[in-house]
This record gives structure tokens, sequence and C-alpha cells, in this order.
């Protein structure tokens, strides 16, 4: 899939926790897993981004975007505030690391069903990896 980059003063600025998961142990210890979503606009076109931390954005700061085109917008892989010069997103070395990590235990595990499922979800991993790199090379760009 092809990614875009835009860039543009941001407005609509929303940002919501959603909770992916709820466990609750015998010792009465409860453990609640969120994710945040970000939703905004960059140019007047619509961005989506989920993250595990919260964005320093606000409406009317400078912006630069790279995603996925989709049509309802952009899905945001990266995300710089040019106004304090920070980039969101994940590490291109955290993916390559969990994706090698594994990949090495499903292709070990191959004859038994955990290799099976462990090895497609490295490769996946080992694909996003890539196309961060990619974005990552495309935020440097002018």
């Amino acid at each position: 899939m092809a990614l875009v980059k835009i860039s543009g003063p941001v407005s609509n600025f929303r940002e919501e926790t959603r909770v992916k998961s709820t466990q609750t142990y015998n010792s009465g210890y409860s453990k609640v897993d969120t994710e945040k979503e970000i939703n905004f606009r960059v140019a007047n076109r619509p961005v989506t981004m989920k993250m595990p931390k919260s964005m320093e954005l606000a409406d009317g700061d400078e912006a630069t975007v790279v995603g996925s085109d989709t049509s309802g917008g952009v899905k945001a892989i990266l995300v710089r505030n040019d106004t304090i010069e920070i980039i969101y997103g994940y590490s291109t070395w955290y993916l390559m690391m969990w994706a090698i990590i594994l990949l090495g235990v499903g292709v070990a595990t191959i004859g038994i069903i955990v290799g099976l499922l462990l090895t497609p979800l490295g490769l996946y991993l080992l694909y996003k990896a890539f196309q961060h790199k990619q974005a990552y090379a495309m935020m440097a760009t002018t």
C-alpha cells in the first residue's frame, strides 16, 4: 500500500482513550490495557492514529503526517509536530526486533501449531517495520 505525506495546520484535534482489555486477578488487583485513538485534520484531510501514549498536538500547530491513504482519510504511521519538532510513532527497530524474535521462534517450532501461528505474525511485523522505515525516509525529505 502506498504511503502519502501531508503537511499543514492541525484542526479538530480529538484524543480518546479506548479500553482494549480488562483483567481481574484473585488478589483483587485489576489491570486495564488502554490505547489512545487520535483523530484530527491536517490540511483539511482527516487523520487517525492509534498509540499507547498521548500526543502533544493542538489545534493551530503545524504538522506533517505520513500514512496510508484510505477512503476515509489518512491512517497515520508517523506524525511530526513541526511546531515543537517531535515525531510520534513506533520505532522501526522495535518492530524489527519483535519480527525477528517471532520469526525465529516460529521457524524453530514450525512442526507444531505454535510455529504456524507465529511465523505469519513475524512476517507481518517485518512488513510493518519496512513500512515504518519508508515512512521515516519520507518524513526526512522536505
